[in-house]
């Protein structure tokens, strides 16, 4: 009997097609968990992986390989191995600890020349030391009348206002905790483990948070360079922090500016993820109502952006092709047959990128080749995108990677019609994973205010990373040249950006009167 003769057997098969498509929907849940946090963290696909993929999926499997494809291998293993040479600096320091002479030429040295010499090499380190630098202020007293005075000379200022360290322990401090991403309480145990000295976590913390305030006025400048910029690359990347009397964490949000034609970056402190947190930054006037940030924001599809481009006319957003490919990435499994030559074309406008990005094209040619070369492809792409979005009902990871690519698509061809941004927003998102890193060992931020200062040295740490610097050797020789309640001006010829232009400067001044000479 037809099971529309029987409700209740109609409910029943209604309910089993919606758990099973239930269970579905929850079994590509865990796999995607599963792949996040046991699969690979690269995004990369070969180009060669992914055509194999669609043949396999056109033409079935192939035949297993040969036997001598190991071997082939192999070879081309041992090909691009780095000998010793390559991995360590060449003029890394070298102890001749003994050399040593074979017994029967030691016994008749006379009888032997020496024609050549080996080295037995020993990777080793030398531990490091902990002192005080001491600087000895003299007092006099006036040898004809011993009723005045002594006379001694002032006391220096400290190096860092409130604390005792020196300049090269404030910067190892910072750079243990902010690129090594080494906890307080770590650094305090080795401290003792290493030198015998007691430093406890509450110590640490405060000589971070005296040094975060000496350093503000080149947080400042580097702010005031990259609000000059004319395309900014914006993300956001939430934090914990503590907040006495709610007996939980609260979450804060990490705001991350990146300028790609200076390369500088920035990254703000707020409690909040709402556009508001940009009107500051982007030179809101609350009294007329305008902006004046003038030019092309890259980001991804969050909605305090559009919120902001809505507003003013002044903005354009441009897209991120990395996002709209993440999505059909996670959807792989469940239409891989349309996914694949999707991800084929993404591949093709990437390996366009890299070719001028490997070959340091300037923005106007670079430009040129994305309207003619990238943007065919790109059509090509945005017609299996609609062909795919036609054919496939609006649900699942499938139908929401097609809805959000749709949506995004005028944002991306945006980066197709200019030189100077990335098609991605990969630049800004490399500067953010080192906070990551430190927020897997630190967990949070101690307060709602030590956002501010940790987003300073993140700030600092990324500038250098973008500009050739050694942080540590950075800090070290900013903290002895700025002065105490130093200006913004001041600090601006500080900045990673100015540093790096005048060690660059300096050396090639060098090299060329060594060439005169």
């Amino acid at each position: 009997m037809p099971a529309a003769d029987h409700p209740d057997l109609t409910i029943l098969l209604a309910r089993v097609a919606w758990l099973e498509a239930e269970l579905k929907r929850k079994d590509q849940i865990i796999a995607g968990l599963q792949h996040r946090l046991f699969g690979s963290s690269s995004e990369k696909l070969d180009p060669n992986q992914l055509e194999m993929l669609f043949n396999e999926l056109i033409m079935g499997k192939p035949a297993p390989a040969a036997d001598n494809e190991p071997e082939k291998a192999k070879t081309r293993a041992a090909s691009t191995r780095r000998t010793k040479e390559d991995r360590f600096p060449k003029n890394l320091k070298i102890i001749v600890e003994e050399v040593i002479i074979p017994d029967v030429v030691a016994a008749n040295p006379d009888l032997y020349e020496e024609i050549s010499e080996v080295f037995h090499d020993e990777l080793d380190v030398i531990k490091p030391q902990m002192c005080w630098r001491r600087k000895i202020l003299k007092k006099f007293t006036l040898k004809g009348d011993k009723s005045r005075p002594p006379v001694i000379a002032p006391a220096p200022l400290a190096s860092i206002p409130g604390t005792m360290i020196a300049p090269a322990l404030a910067a190892q401090i910072v750079v243990d905790r902010f690129v090594d991403h080494f906890p307080y309480y770590r650094q305090s145990n080795r401290f003792d483990r290493l030198y015998g000295v007691d430093i406890g976590r509450q110590t640490l913390n405060t000589w971070i948070h005296a040094t975060a305030r000496h350093l503000t006025p080149i947080g400042a400048a580097i702010r005031g360079d990259v609000r000059q910029a004319i395309d900014l690359i914006i993300d956001e990347t939430p934090h914990a922090y503590l907040c006495p009397g709610h007996g939980k964490t609260k979450r804060g949000y990490l705001w991350a500016y990146y300028d790609p034609v200076t390369k500088n970056s920035l990254f703000e402190w707020h409690a909040g993820r709402g556009h508001e947190c940009l009107l500051d930054f982007l030179g809101y006037d609350p009294e007329t109502k305008t902006i004046s940030f003038e030019g092309t924001i890259q980001c991804d599809g969050y909605s305090a952006y559009r919120a902001i481009a809505t507003l003013f006319a002044s903005i354009m957003l441009a897209g991120c092709l990395a996002h709209i490919r993440r999505k059909f990435v996670d959807a792989m499994p469940e239409k891989p047959e349309l996914i694949l030559p999707i991800l084929l074309a993404i591949q093709q406008i990437y390996f366009i990128e890299k070719q001028l990005r490997d070959g340091k094209v300037p923005p106007a040619c670079r430009e040129l080749v994305r309207r003619t070369r990238s943007r065919a492809i790109a059509d090509r792409l945005h017609q299996l995108i609609v062909e795919a979005r036609t054919a496939t009902l609006p649900h699942g990871k499938f139908g929401e990677a097609l809805t959000y690519a749709i949506n995004q698509w005028d944002k991306f061809l945006v980066c197709l019609q200019q030189g100077t941004l990335e098609v991605d927003t990969n630049l800004v998102e490399n500067l953010i994973r080192p906070t990551k890193l430190g927020a897997k060992n630190s967990m949070f931020f101690g307060s709602l205010e030590a956002g501010t200062n940790n987003a300073l040295f993140y700030t600092l740490m990324a500038n250098c990373k973008s500009h050739g610097l050694d942080p540590e050797m950075y800090l070290t020789e900013v903290i002895k040249r700025l002065p105490h309640n130093a200006t913004v001006e001041q600090a601006a010829e500080l900045t990673p950006a100015r540093f790096a232009a005048a060690r660059a400067a300096r050396a090639a001044e060098a090299t060329a009167a060594q060439a005169v000479a």
